[in-house]
């Protein structure tokens, strides 16, 4: 039974085990990405807000109805008035042959009455200083610089999870690599106890070889400690946890272009700078909002309903009004105030522009830079692991006709696995470049360059 259950976990862990590639880790990521989806609700929450601020344009209809009962000397009074009811009597005048200082009981002690009031309202606002349309302006504005924003931190992820993917992939070179120096160790351990056995070699060259091959272990088990860590990251990133391998390398095909050509196609692809743009636009139309309390104001209402002790859609009960009202602010030293701070923020969101500009410009020329640079690195580093290996073969048969000891002979297999070690991570360090100098231009790295 025991053994039924451990053969069916291993069953299970084989068929949902996977071996992912950098295209399809990418697609996960941004799919499962948590900070994405919310900037994506926070998206959509703005496309409501431009749809309120145009709701404000169609005014607000209304049904109401309220039903109340008083002795309140005022609201009774009022309330006959409002259904037509009102008599002499209600003012006091039974009384007023008791002189002008009597107070009457019929108008300031009325019984209790009961009201009902049901009305339909509709009120707009025809004119508002070009507010209502600036806000919206706005509000499509921050919608639109949301979505940049959404779209440069996808960029962020991309290099993040490019990052990771090849890290993974490069543990798993330095794997591969760290087991072939394993097993050229034990052939030396092996042959340096042939040796030995014959005579043709002392006990501390048996030794050298065997504290070689622990050393090689030790690397081997932090190569895939390296390698389960990077693993652990990538599930976390893609919200995968059946990734248990990677594929090959991912490097990033780029388009040759001279400094100028990327600076000045940087300027016109970056996000971050499109997004400053927006906010130039922004703070323009705040300034415009700040004129608005300069023009006058017109609304409008317009109200019809019934009035009456019950509930009574008589045609003798009912009542209209109709209102259109003109507000004009004649002084208010504040306006101004509010105008100039807008124009101090767009003043220094026009430099911070400016700045980024320039910053963005740096970038692209140390990417550019780098670039070179590690092609270069790359190029040297395959060469020097290529002379390496050819020094370290021509060592092992030197080493087997005895004309070199076995400490000269372990010393030229670390300095081979030493570069090819650098190779390794010269080819994990172009592929980051590659990606650099495309984040740099403002491009992405899922884009398809053919």
């Amino acid at each position: 039974m025991h053994k039924f259950i451990l053969y069916l976990l291993l069953f299970n862990s084989y068929v949902f085990s996977i071996t992912i590639d950098y295209k399809t880790a990418l697609k996960l990521t941004l799919e499962n990405n948590k900070q994405l989806q919310e900037q994506k609700l926070e998206i959509e929450s703005s496309k409501l807000d431009v749809k309120k601020v145009q709701s404000f344009s169609y005014g607000k209809l209304e049904l109401k109805h309220e039903a109340s009962r008083t002795n309140h000397a005022g609201y009774v009074f009022n309330s006959k008035l409002s259904s037509r009811e009102a008599s002499f009597k209600d003012f006091g005048f039974s009384q007023m042959s008791q002189g002008l200082n009597t107070q009457p009981t019929d108008l300031n002690y009325p019984e209790d009455r009961n009201n009902f009031n049901t009305k339909m309202t509709y009120e707009i606002p025809l004119f508002t200083g070009f507010k209502l349309q600036t806000q919206e302006d706005m509000m499509k504005i921050a919608q639109k610089a949301q979505e940049l924003k959404l779209t440069l931190d996808e960029k962020s992820l991309e290099f993040e999870l490019l990052n990771a993917y090849n890290g993974a992939v490069v543990a798993k070179e330095f794997i591969k690599a760290t087991q072939k120096a394993k097993e050229v160790a034990t052939l030396f351990v092996e042959s340096a106890n042939a040796f030995y056995n014959e005579g043709l070699v002392t006990k501390i060259d048996k030794k050298q070889a065997q504290v070689h091959e622990l050393n090689i272990k030790s690397r081997l088990t932090e190569a895939k400690n390296r390698f389960d860590i990077a693993i652990a990251y990538l599930k976390f990133l893609t919200s995968n946890e059946n990734i248990d391998d990677v594929k090959d390398l991912e490097i990033i095909e780029i388009e040759n272009k001279d400094l100028k050509n990327s600076i000045n196609e940087a300027i016109s692809n970056r996000d971050d700078l499109k997004i400053l743009k927006e906010q130039e636009k922004s703070m323009k139309k705040n300034i415009e909002l700040s004129n608005s309390s300069y023009y006058p104001s017109i609304y409008s209402y317009v109200e019809y309903g019934y009035n009456d002790n019950q509930m009574n859609f008589d045609s003798n009960k009912d009542y209209y009004m109709g209102l259109l009202g003109v507000k004009y602010t004649l002084f208010d030293d504040t306006r101004s105030v509010e105008k100039q701070k807008s124009q101090i923020a767009l003043n220094k969101t026009v430099l911070g522009l400016n700045q980024l500009k320039d910053s963005i410009k740096l970038e692209v020329e140390k990417a550019t830079l780098e670039l070179k640079a590690k092609k270069r690195a790359f190029k040297e580093k395959k060469e020097a692991k290529e002379l390496a290996n050819e020094v370290l073969e021509q060592s092992k048969l030197m080493y087997k006709n005895q004309l070199i000891a076995m400490t000269e002979l372990l010393k030229q297999e670390a300095i081979f696995r030493e570069n090819e070690a650098s190779f390794i991570m010269a080819n994990y360090e172009l592929s980051l470049a590659l990606a650099k100098i495309n984040l740099a231009r403002g491009q992405s790295l899922k884009e398809d360059k053919n």
